[in-house]
């Protein structure tokens, strides 16, 4: 599909939305609470989030976090021993998802920031990460993967590199590859996969089905596979919630049987993976400045 990338590997990167549990907009409401609940939980992000890190840790596997500055506030908070660890991780890239995981186009609030807003809460939200994390983000991921024009353009402002929000469907026109947003020249693009399996059925990088008991671990299996040999040289990103290894997403505690269990089928996917050759496990913002390094460099 993309000559370009003939002899390279597909590049892996797992995205991770640090964001509250089962999370949801409401009308009337700029920032996001808890299904079922009149305000956001947090409990099953962190029990998640220390699944994740055991996952990733045992395997080596580099990862990219998208944090929502609110949960990232309650994290230090509440569990400092856990944010020390997510610090002293040499294996992880920190980006930003937010504030309070907003709907910043409005769609489902009602209520669509404005240039300003926007702005506002991504310059608090980048105060959050950079004091927690000791370093400001350069990527971001719109809650709801919803972008505005307004929020590009604040993001361009604020210095970031990269959006990682768009969900794509790889063809000949494009394999996977960073692009330029736009109306938004100076930001780089980095798509999520949107793309059909072999009975034609849509299935994407983000493993919300497959958590949800909706989708079994060989279809993902095979998306990677597929994505293998016609993506080469692209990124291909592994999206997921740390809640929804613990909560399904009306907020109900996951299953805890066997295959059923959200956590057990997240291990057996990246113990599939690891099997498939071809493949380069990296972060997203690495594999950007890799991508567009000038060749000999």
């Amino acid at each position: 599909m993309d000559s370009e990338g003939v002899g390279k590997p597909l590049s892996v990167a797992f995205t991770a939305d640090i964001d509250p549990d089962a999370n949801r907009a409401r009308a009337g409401r700029v920032d996001a609470v808890s299904a079922g609940a009149r305000e956001a939980g947090f409990d099953a992000c962190f029990r998640g989030l220390r699944l994740l890190l055991d996952l990733l840790e045992e395997n080596s596997l580099p990862a990219t976090l998208f944090w929502e500055g609110r949960t990232l506030e309650q994290l230090a908070r509440r569990q400092a021993d856990l944010l020390a660890r997510v610090r002293q991780s040499e294996s992880l890239e920190h980006g930003c998802h937010g504030y309070r995981h907003e709907d910043f186009a409005g769609q489902v609030s009602g209520i669509p920031l404005g240039r300003a807003r926007t702005r506002a809460v991504l310059a608090r939200a980048g105060e959050v990460l950079g004091s927690a994390l000791g370093a400001a983000p350069v990527g971001f991921r719109a809650p709801y993967c919803r972008l505005t024009p307004e929020l590009t353009g604040a993001l361009v402002e604020e210095g970031y590199a990269y959006d990682a929000s768009v969900a794509r469907e790889p063809s000949a026109a494009w394999g996977l590859r960073p692009y330029r947003l736009e109306g938004a020249p100076a930001l780089w693009e980095l798509a999520l996969c949107r793309s059909k399996d072999r009975q034609g059925k849509a299935i994407s990088g983000y493993l919300w089905q497959l958590f949800e008991g909706r989708r079994p671990v060989e279809d993902y299996v095979e998306l990677v596979g597929s994505l293998r040999q016609e993506c080469a040289g692209g990124l291909l990103q592994v999206a997921l919630h740390p809640w929804h290894l613990v909560v399904s997403e009306d907020g109900r505690p996951a299953a805890s049987d066997g295959t059923a269990n959200p956590a057990d089928r997240l291990r057996q996917f990246v113990e599939r993976v690891l099997g498939i050759d071809g493949l380069a496990f990296t972060t997203a913002g690495a594999y950007l400045q890799e991508a567009c390094r000038p060749e000999g460099q």
